[in-house]
């Protein structure tokens, strides 16, 4: 065997040796990372599994007031955030979200290694996390849990692994749904529908194409860029989403041109909302009496009101632009006297009402004028025959403790008159009280229950329903009268002026004074003015 050969050979079992401890050292070092890489995937599964999943689709959004007619009035409890479905999202929004913010959202499971990659070489240059490579499936996750401590690994890892539960869980339709419904659009807005109706006073299934790729482009900056604050940097992230559009070939620059032309028919931030504040705020009592701590907190239900929102409108200006001498206060209430709908209430004169609520509140004396057709119908229930224009003579034929017992079935519980002075309107009422009376005498004596909440309603089921309901006060009076459509009156001491409406759909009471009484008038003119105003408002 000649020397060569064996140098060969030699060489070879060299080289093949070479390779036995190569293949046992990358064996045992392998093994080695490989361990504590399986117990941090496994401590992250772990810490990830304690997170409840049912929260990324389960968020408080407001409760909507609807009138007795439908109208929506306002809203009220839970998050300034409504609700959308997947159907009711527009293609060309999810096409915009895709190319901004994920553009292999379809593809990937969750987690975008590419741009993990790339986000990972760039954070490796910069020798800071500047990069996020975040999908929209990790966005939600970390909008969801609340995944907001300084960028590092562990967060980072900790979403990943979150991410991997949520994609396991649900479709990417409900993934995609529950983020444009979590993702918060700048001005106090969370969810794309809250963001589309007050941004652009239309629902997220009729927004334009810029208007969806504006609402996209704030994503990244909601405070920074909302059109409301900074109109110019919301155009310009429009625009950009745009032309990331025509780079991926999805729309040509023509198309683009086309859409950053259309109007964005933005809302002026300072324009009267839909609602009327009088109307949302007096509910918020009787809600609370009706709803539990959770419904309050997590909103998301549907209140069919008493309220006529077009009436209810109509007592706002009355009680705004009726004149009346400085500082003083007027409050209104209007009642359907067939079932109790409290159809309007006022409180105050002010646009943004105060916490006391007069018309609900406030207890002052009536006066002669306002009290007689009252008077009247006790006398009848006692055998008596009313003296018209003169209700004290009236009340004489009572006995005044059973005149007191009488009167309270109207629904009075204030501070009674002695004697005589009674039978003069010194009987302190609230206007909402009033109005119950006079809508007993329009029901021949049954007294009305008043409502403010008819239904309560979550995802179309009824949780509440009130029907209406009435009490039997006294008998039938039909030989009083005829009750005058229009009654108005100062009491006695003159610090209080009341005027009612008075029809088969409707009582309103109107209520003028000031909160420490002192005496005052209403010229002739404003008196005829507002009988005029209300009997208007009344047809």
């Amino acid at each position: 065997m000649s020397s060569s050969y064996q140098n060969r050979q030699q060489r070879w079992i060299k080289w093949v040796m070479s390779l036995k401890r190569l293949w046992e050292f990358a064996w045992k070092g392998g093994l080695t990372l490989l361990i504590p890489l399986l117990l941090m995937i496994g401590w992250y599964a772990w810490h990830a599994s304690k997170f409840d999943l049912s929260e990324t689709s389960r968020m408080p959004e407001r409760t909507v007031l609807l009138d007795r007619n439908g109208i929506e009035i306002g809203t009220i409890h839970g998050a300034n955030r409504r609700l959308v479905e997947f159907e009711e999202i527009p293609t060309f929004l999810k096409i915009c979200l895709f190319a901004r913010e994920d553009a292999r959202f379809m593809d990937h499971e969750g987690v975008d290694f590419w741009g993990l990659a790339r986000a990972t070489l760039r954070n490796a240059k910069d020798l800071d996390f500047t990069q996020g490579a975040s999908t929209l499936s990790m966005q939600l996750a970390r909008n969801t849990f609340d995944l907001r401590e300084k960028k590092s690994l562990n967060r980072k890892f900790l979403e990943i692994a979150i991410t991997y539960r949520i994609e396991s869980k649900f479709s990417k339709s409900e993934i995609l749904t529950a983020y444009l419904n979590r993702i918060y659009f700048g001005s106090g807005f969370n969810g794309i529908e809250e963001a589309s109706l007050n941004y652009f006073g239309r629902p997220t299934s009729r927004l334009t194409k810029g208007q969806c790729a504006l609402l996209v482009g704030i994503i990244r900056a909601p405070h920074a860029c909302s059109p409301w604050r900074n109109l110019e940097g919301a155009v310009r992230q429009r625009d950009e989403v745009l032309d990331r559009l025509i780079t991926t070939e999805v729309i040509s620059p023509e198309q683009a041109d086309a859409i950053k032309s259309q109007t964005l028919d933005l809302r002026n931030p300072n324009a009267g909302d839909l609602e009327t504040d009088h109307g949302t705020r007096v509910l918020r009592r009787p809600l609370e009496i009706v709803l539990n701590e959770t419904q309050i907190t997590t909103g998301g239900l549907e209140v069919i009101t008493s309220i006529d929102f077009q009436l209810q409108r109509k007592l706002e200006k009355l009680v705004q632009e009726t004149s009346i001498p400085d500082g003083c206060q007027m409050a209104s209430i209007a009642i359907d006297p067939r079932n109790g709908d409290l159809l309007g209430v006022v409180g105050c004169r002010e646009k943004k009402p105060t916490g006391f609520n007069r018309a609900l509140d406030s207890h002052r004396d009536l006066g002669p004028l306002m009290i007689e057709p009252l008077i009247g119908t006790i006398a009848l229930e006692r055998g008596h025959l009313p003296i018209v224009g003169n209700p004290v003579a009236t009340g004489r034929q009572l006995q005044a403790q059973d005149a007191i017992q009488l009167l309270k079935r109207f629904g009075f519980e204030g501070t009674f008159g002695k004697s005589e002075d009674l039978y003069r309107g010194t009987l302190s009422v609230s206007p909402l009280e009033l109005a119950i009376a006079y809508a007993t005498l329009l029901q021949n004596g049954s007294r009305p229950t008043p409502v403010f909440v008819r239904e309560l309603i979550q995802k179309e089921r009824i949780l509440f329903s009130r029907p209406a309901a009435s009490f039997p006060a006294f008998a039938d009076h039909s030989r009083l009268k005829k009750i005058p459509d229009f009654i108005s009156g100062l009491s006695l001491p003159g610090t209080d002026h009341w005027a009612a409406s008075l029809s088969p759909e409707a009582v309103i009471v109107v209520w003028i004074g000031y909160d420490n009484p002192k005496p005052f008038n209403l010229s002739p003119r404003e008196s005829q003015r507002l009988k005029a105003d209300l009997l208007q408002i009344a047809r």
